[in-house]
């Protein structure tokens, strides 16, 4: 690997932290499968992939002597008109609702998928059909693909006993174990065995059918079959193949999706340092008890796309769930609606408006005096945090089935104590945020979204999380591509700006990236211990949190929005800089939450204050 002109001379925490997770060059790690030579040699790489359905739909609509009808991808059937509006269900559960424009020319709404077996839930996507001819309007657009992959890699551990590791792309659900010992079964096969003495968990591998291995794993009901990995699912489990090319020191490619790019070294980075990331990433170990799992790095500055990198089998068309980052886009969109002239305002009430539209009683006086401010701070006192016990919390506010309306569902929650004096992060806060939006933007979020945030900054395709009533979920959970995600930061950088265009009002730019207060174990009302294993702290504003980046002893300012698995958004005002990191270590925020420090500050920061020709980067 190349050093950079800083390695030379002192070492820092990310690269150390990476030096010590390298394999072997990618070259060695994908040659490394081995047949299955014996009933006990099953040394190499396997994988099981979930069956897949079609990722593109073909949609006809047609209209004929008042009978409407559809056709989506061979299936036909009828649909149903009320007005202008148009819709459908399929047998698979899948449909499609729209609104016919006043000419005829298009039909305008959504495509619905409904949950999967494994990790999916309900999503919308943007859908627009052109009008071919008369009474006839067609399309061809892409759903959200819902692949599932579990590999099994057998190899010779560190003490020269046979382990073995699960890695699962999509979810990071590795049965409850990142390592396991590989032992031979008294009945045949092998067991998978981690943990010691009391804690001791065992699992069944057996030998299936010709060159297979047959595990029961523990997120899907039928045992489930695997087979020796290809080299298009290696590109998935080692996080570079050999033939992907780096490009960390060369413009990103120009698209027509609204960027501008730029060379970093025109930007006044140092491109060695950079390129020094992509290939410290590229050369990561999944066999690690603690794998680095990073998907893509992309970032701006000044507006301009200047690095972009894939890895794991990621690539720029690939979207990818933002998690709770997407929480921001509530605040995003009050920004948007302020712009515009709608009074959108901190002291809004919308948990006594949301009570009061369904003709129920506050059951709670302090019910009136939650506001906006409250929700988009996480102190609203409602008995919703982070704890999975508590009724607000967003598994079991999923898990129930009585509450279709999730605003409703969060606005019944007790309160435990006065709005404004306790700190609990809450997705059901960050959703209720909605009804105040649908209060003023007269329109479902899904609508506001598009039209005041994907349309103006030129988004792909992207696939919205919904409710059980149809409603979008500001929760967290949409698809998105990573481009598409560093936009909403590079407009934040530039003060609510994009490409020319004020789409954020500045002020609130301002007003919503400010500290609102601290995260604490004081502000949480827990012991130490219980914050430091729940929370990073730093400060919350509305929903975004400010956290400074530390490069050796200096410290830049910045807010970020996150999301679990390591979805990161983060703006550093000072060098009017952006960077989108997207991640898989699900559940392990103790390694993605380094990512702002070791990769923002410890490559890109660094680039530009310590340039290669010594001058001031800024």
């Amino acid at each position: 690997m190349r050093q950079s002109p800083y390695q030379t001379q002192q070492r820092r925490p990310f690269m150390n932290d990476l030096a010590l997770v390298l394999l072997l060059p990618a070259s060695v790690s994908l040659a490394s499968e081995t047949e299955v030579g014996s009933s006990n040699d099953i040394h190499g790489l396997w994988v099981w992939s979930a069956p897949q359905t079609n990722e593109q739909v073909s949609l006809t609509v047609t209209e004929s002597n008042g009978r409407w009808r559809a056709e989506a991808n061979g299936q036909v059937v009828d649909a149903v008109v009320d007005g202008q509006s148009v819709s459908f269900a399929l047998a698979d559960g899948q449909g499609f609702e729209a609104t016919l424009d006043s000419d005829g020319a298009s039909l305008s709404g959504r495509w619905l998928q409904p949950p999967a077996d494994i990790d999916y839930q309900f999503v919308a996507t943007p859908v627009s059909l052109d009008r071919v001819n008369a009474g006839h309007w067609q399309a061809t657009f892409a759903i959200q693909p819902r692949p599932y992959h579990v590999f099994l890699d057998v190899f010779e551990g560190e003490d020269e006993q046979t382990a073995a590791v699960i890695r699962n792309p999509e979810g990071n659900n590795t049965m409850g174990a990142t390592r396991f010992r590989l032992v031979e079964s008294t009945s045949g096969g092998w067991q998978l065995v981690s943990g010691q003495d009391e804690r001791e968990r065992r699992h069944a591998l057996n030998p299936g059918e010709g060159n297979t291995l047959v595990l029961t794993y523990d997120r899907v009901a039928a045992p489930i079959t695997l087979v020796p990995a290809s080299d298009a699912k290696k590109a998935l489990y080692f996080s570079r193949h050999d033939s992907m090319p780096t490009r960390s020191s060369t413009r990103p490619e120009s698209l027509d999706d609204g960027w501008q790019t730029a060379a970093p070294e025109d930007a006044g980075f140092d491109p060695a340092l950079l390129q020094d990331l992509t290939q410290t990433i590229a050369g990561l170990d999944p066999r690690r008890s603690r794998p680095q799992l990073i998907h893509s790095v992309l970032v701006s500055k000044d507006g301009e796309l200047v690095y972009e990198e894939y890895f794991y089998g990621h690539d720029r068309d690939k979207r990818h769930d933002v998690r709770s980052l997407g929480k921001v886009f509530g605040s995003v969109m009050i920004g948007a609606l302020r712009h515009q002239g709608h009074d959108v305002t901190p002291d809004h009430r919308p948990v006594a408006n949301v009570l009061q539209s369904a003709a129920e009683a506050l059951g709670d006086d302090r019910k009136a005096d939650i506001t906006l401010d409250h929700l988009l701070t996480y102190t609203s006192g409602l008995d919703c945090d982070v704890n999975r016990d508590s009724p607000g919390s967003e598994g079991r506010m999923w898990a129930q089935q009585a509450e279709p309306d999730y605003w409703r569902y969060t606005a019944r929650l007790p309160v435990l104590h006065d709005p404004g004096t306790r700190y609990a992060y809450c997705s059901g806060s960050a959703n209720l945020v909605g009804a105040s939006l649908r209060e003023f933007g007269g329109k479902s979020m899904q609508v506001l979204f598009d039209e005041l945030i994907a349309q103006p900054l030129e988004f792909g395709t992207y696939h919205w999380p919904l409710s059980p009533n149809s409603e979008g979920y500001l929760g967290g959970g949409m698809y998105m591509r990573p481009r598409d995600i560093l936009k909403i930061g590079a407009m934040y950088a530039a003060e609510g700006v994009w490409n020319g265009t004020q789409l954020i009002e500045e002020d609130w730019v301002i007003v919503s990236t400010e500290p609102r207060l601290e995260i604490s174990a004081e502000t949480t009302g827990m012991t130490q211990e219980q914050f430091e294993n729940n929370y990073f702290g730093g400060s919350q504003a509305y929903i975004w949190q400010r956290r400074p980046i530390a490069v050796d002893d200096r410290r830049f300012m910045s807010y970020m929005a996150t999301g679990n698995g390591g979805q990161l958004l983060i703006v550093v005002p000072e060098f009017n800089l952006a960077a989108a990191i997207n991640g898989g270590n699900y559940r392990m925020g103790g390694i993605w939450g380094g990512w702002p420090n070791q990769i923002v500050g410890n490559y890109f920061l660094r680039a530009l204050i310590e340039p290669a020709d010594g001058t001031d980067g800024k």
